[in-house]
């Protein structure tokens, strides 16, 4: 098969109040690189990277959609036209299942944007890909992350480590069905204990 021949696979666009959820384009690069290359914001997830590795970064997201026929889309602000973010399903290849993963651009913060955006992909996923219950990888430091993860009804699964980091494994909840408040608080209490006694051995 040719290059010129090659089957692609394009996003659909997801549509909120507020937002379009759509496939990303050239015009994308500049403001995801404004923000993957700062270290302050992108602590949690190894650092801020060079251009280059920004657009490593857009190709691979992009890519994604051809390799597995879903992926990460990118969040526009449908008001300004303006890309906030990014939200979608990240599925490397040392994942058995895909992560619903959200970034938001610091100007589009405190606008909950974010859970908006992800409440779209859920549903997506449910009832277009008939996925199971998703999850999110969650540093335990990361206060902002783990507040929306609970907001979007998800609860710890367990601690675990994914590259070289500790993670909260939330699991999600299908849309349109409701948390169990019990569950979620043993779990948590339980995976918190976990958490501060491997952190006091490490301390040692």
């Amino acid at each position: 098969m040719s290059l010129n021949t090659m089957p692609t696979v394009t996003s659909p666009t997801l549509q909120t109040q507020r937002l379009n959820l759509r496939q990303w384009r050239l015009a994308d690069f500049e403001p995801l690189s404004d923000f993957l290359i700062r270290d302050e914001l992108n602590k949690y997830r190894g650092g801020g990277l060079s251009r280059g590795e920004a657009w490593e970064f857009l190709s691979a997201r992009a890519g994604d959609w051809q390799i597995r026929g879903y992926g990460c889309f990118v969040i526009e602000e449908k008001k300004s036209g303006a890309a906030a973010g990014f939200c979608g399903l990240w599925h490397p290849f040392d994942l058995d299942e895909p992560e619903l993963a959200w970034s938001l651009y610091p100007k589009f913060h405190r606008k909950g944007y974010a859970v908006e955006a992800a409440t779209a992909v859920k549903v997506w996923a449910h009832e277009t890909l008939k996925l199971p219950p998703l999850m999110s990888f969650v540093h335990p430091d990361n206060a902002p992350s783990i507040a929306l993860a609970e907001r979007l009804g998800a609860a710890i699964e367990e601690l675990t480590t994914f590259g070289g980091e500790p993670r909260y494994r939330y699991r999600h909840v299908l849309p349109g069905t409701q948390p169990n408040n019990g569950e979620r608080a043993n779990a948590a209490a339980a995976t918190n204990s976990q958490f501060n006694e491997s952190t006091n051995q490490s301390l040692k």
